[in-house]
């Protein structure tokens, strides 16, 4: 746990190798730092030490009011400060998305690389929009029209996790393509995401509402001034980061190196060892 300068406390949990060159993994939205977990052999194949931290409002992390993207660079260089790293690498799976792009925008002094599996990026455009599934399309209206209903809408998630897991692992399995539920037949995997799910609810759902709020609006981020190497693996059967979402992080994001999975969902956790490898690159 770190204080930071406006009184707030960052939790973060390791994985990884101890020794490694230092990397933060960002988490899902929701998510909480348990999530590092799903990287941890890969990071110690390729020489990392993962530091996982709460984003506000999740797991043991401060809730941040009216938090925006750029913020939260601010609060990666405050826990590297701590640390004791003064440059490092950040990876990151689906809705780390935007907080990757922030530190790759307003980091560069510092950062190495990004590195990322099925990464959110904005709805910049119609075609993004269209290719949303069902629930999202939901939850950009909400965004959108009516945000004060977010957190109303993501408090069930939590609920379920936690009271109901049975429940809650069918839903996940029903709200996903086939490429998917074969991964969450896994035990293990599912088993970790369900509880890396109840940390990220731990004070309740604000932190996910208000996330999910600034994921669906309009950026403050300019995905053009992302100016460190930067790796990204999408599969081409992922439901929650589209095809045509990839493809617009694909076309910004100056000199990415963008990988299609043939096949794949939203959790090919093995691509972690081919993510990770080529990060390695730049250490």
């Amino acid at each position: 746990m770190v204080r930071l300068d406006d009184g707030r406390e960052l939790a973060y949990a390791e994985f990884g190798d101890p020794r490694g060159y230092p990397a933060f993994y960002f988490h899902g939205t929701p998510g909480s730092r348990l999530e590092g977990a799903f990287a941890d052999q890969a990071a110690k194949r390729h020489g990392f030490r993962l530091i996982a931290p709460d984003r506000p409002g999740y797991g043991r992390s401060t809730y941040q009011r009216h938090r925006t993207f750029r913020d939260w660079p601010h609060d990666v260089s405050a826990l590297a400060d701590a640390l004791g790293f003064e440059r490092f690498g950040v990876v990151g799976h689906s809705g780390a998305g935007p907080h990757l792009f922030a530190c790759g925008s307003l980091l560069p002094g510092r950062l190495t690389f990004i590195g990322a599996l099925g990464p959110w990026g904005p709805v910049a455009t119609p075609e993004i929009r269209a290719g949303m599934h069902t629930l999202d399309l939901c939850y950009a209206a909400l965004a959108r029209r009516a945000g004060w209903t977010m957190r109303v809408a993501f408090a069930p998630l939590g609920w379920c996790a936690k009271h109901w897991p049975a429940l809650f692992s069918a839903i996940m399995r029903s709200s996903v393509p086939p490429a998917d539920r074969a991964a969450l037949r896994d035990a293990h995997l599912a088993d970790h995401l369900r509880r890396s799910e109840i940390e990220a609810f731990r004070q309740g759902s604000r932190g996910g509402a208000h996330e999910a709020l600034i994921a669906f609006r309009d950026w403050d981020l300019d995905l053009t001034a992302v100016t460190v190497p930067t790796h990204i693996w999408l599969g081409d059967q992922d439901i929650f980061v589209s095809q045509e979402m990839g493809r617009h992080l694909e076309r910004t994001i100056p000199g990415v190196d963008f990988h299609w999975i043939e096949g794949k969902g939203h959790f090919d956790l093995a691509s972690w060892d081919d993510i990770l490898a080529a990060c390695a690159t730049h250490v």
